[in-house]
């Protein structure tokens, strides 16, 4: 089951949903070799990030039991 529903998510809000500092998931944005997809849905309008892209970057960074 997907955590994150079909719409967009404010850095903001999602930073409070994953429990993490605001400039966490900035930094998850930026990141230059595996950074979660941001949009920005006007020309000039602030970052959102889309459901489905947080699930999959979330299944992607899944600690595996077996590294523990």
């Amino acid at each position: 089951m997907d955590k994150f529903n079909d719409r967009y998510y404010r850095p903001d809000e999602l930073a409070g949903i994953l429990n993490v500092d605001r400039t966490t998931v900035y930094r998850m944005i930026r990141d230059v070799l595996d950074p979660l997809p941001a949009y920005r849905l006007t020309e000039r309008g602030p970052l959102r990030v889309h459901g489905k892209d947080i699930n999959a970057y979330l299944e992607n960074h899944k600690v595996r039991p077996e590294y523990e």
